[in-house]
């Protein structure tokens, strides 16, 4: 499947009449006041564009989420599960997006984003019923992976739309804003849900959260309304628009390996940090559990906030500058985790670690998403995304066996070195800042 993507991509990068023209020539010192110029006026259209639309009209779905987190596993607590019971339920969510999110690329490479967008919402709404209406360990458990497995398509088809209707000096930017969403939106419909479960029944918080995905089906309808497909089988004469130039010996296959690498080990991180830092803070610290909820709130928002600024980051100072040093940030805020002795030492690991989340994700983001064909391009950003499902997979396990070995702050340092892999990774074999000049227009409307 990666060797068919590799195929289109040499194919789409191919040279043709268009690309073998004589250039003009620029002044250099000219090209950076215009280019900043530039970046200026299409990122004040990007909330006013159909990407920007798409964006907003997901948000309701990742509320849907943020409530669907906090509720199944208070559930399965008033069920009594156990443990081992309760790990493995809560693992579905996990592996229903590593079982459907490449299903769901390869499916709008063929049939295009809208169908599978709102298809898979409608769907997801059904999954959020079957949640609420399930009465045993076992059936919260499948339905939790039907559910996940639907609600993970905005995943690959949200990037990759993006990816291919942004202009290449805003597509890190447009990335880590639908990014910033995903974090936002969940942490607070975590924090609305937990707020209703004090007042109403688990099942009818659920029911309700069910709403929520008809909506964005409902808000999709209306950003996708005149929209046609350009991209990969329905360009017109076969020809796409080529990937962003890449720098001498890059192909798409170097550029999936080395991206799917960088993400592995990051998520390893992430995926550890949601699951041991609330444990952290109250066995290690004593903190009570309002107090760990209130730092892994402060984590998710500051997580979120600043990946736009991250993305901006990225698209003009280069994707190996920004990911060597949010590597090493992310390290500094693991290592401040596992010797922290106060509450605000903790957050001060967040602040880290989110200003190093923030230069890495979307620069990585971005460049899988520059370099893959347009006709297999949401399959591509499916793979993609399945490296970020099994690191955060992994992480929880690395993080335990840590554990077990010498002790909770073990876990973190592990982290610690994960991120800096990831910075020496992007150091050397990232390649340097490739920038397209692209119109000012270029925003899909």
């Amino acid at each position: 499947m990666i060797e068919r993507l590799a195929r289109e991509a040499a194919r789409s990068s191919a040279p043709t009449s268009s690309t073998l023209r004589t250039p003009r020539i620029r002044d250099p010192r000219c090209e950076s006041d215009r280019a900043v110029a530039t970046d200026q006026i299409v990122e004040g259209r990007l909330l006013r564009s159909r990407s920007g639309a798409l964006v907003a009209a997901l948000s309701a779905s990742t509320l849907a989420t943020g409530v669907t987190q906090i509720s199944v596993p208070l559930e399965l607590r008033q069920l009594h599960a156990s443990p081992t019971e309760t790990g493995i339920a809560l693992s579905m969510f996990g592996l229903g997006m590593f079982l459907f999110e490449w299903v769901w690329g390869a499916l709008a490479d063929r049939v295009g984003y809208r169908l599978p967008l709102v298809v898979s919402q409608m769907l997801y709404a059904g999954g959020i019923v079957l949640l609420a209406s399930a009465r045993s360990v076992p059936l919260i458990a499948v339905s939790y992976l039907l559910a996940s497995g639907m609600m993970v398509a905005a995943g690959p088809l949200g990037r990759s739309f993006l990816g291919t209707t942004l202009p290449p000096r805003l597509r890190a930017t447009g990335l880590a804003f639908i990014a910033s969403q995903w974090i936002v939106a969940g942490a607070i419909g975590s924090g609305v849900g937990g707020q209703l479960i004090e007042h109403f029944p688990i099942r009818n918080v659920l029911y309700g959260a069910s709403v929520l995905p008809l909506i964005a089906a409902l808000l999709l309808l209306l950003v996708f309304s005149g929209y046609r497909e350009t991209r990969g089988i329905w360009s017109q004469g076969g020809e796409e628009p080529a990937p962003v130039p890449a720098a001498r010996g890059e192909s798409f296959m170097r550029v999936m390996v080395l991206t799917a690498g960088i993400v592995l080990l990051f998520e390893i991180g992430s995926g550890g940090e949601l699951a041991l830092l609330p444990l952290l803070a109250t066995n290690q610290l004593n903190m009570s559990a309002a107090s760990a909820g209130t730092v892994m709130f402060i984590v998710g928002l500051l997580a979120g906030l600043l990946l736009v600024p991250g993305g901006m980051a990225s698209d003009r100072w280069g994707k190996r500058r920004t990911m060597a040093i949010g590597g090493v940030l992310s390290a500094a805020g693991f290592v401040a985790y596992a010797v922290a002795g106060s509450f605000w030492a903790v957050i001060v690991g967040a602040a880290l670690r989110a200003i190093g989340s923030a230069l890495v994700w979307p620069a990585v983001t971005a460049w899988i998403s520059e370099s893959a064909p347009h006709r297999r391009h949401a399959l591509a950003m499916g793979i993609f995304g399945e490296f970020e499902n099994l690191g955060v997979t992994l992480g929880p396990v690395a993080g335990g066996l840590a554990w077990s070995a010498a002790g909770i702050q073990a876990a973190f340092f592990t982290y610690a070195v994960t991120a800096v892999l990831v910075a020496v990774v992007s150091a050397i074999a990232v390649s340097g800042r490739v920038r397209a000049p692209g119109p000012v227009g270029a925003i899909e409307a």
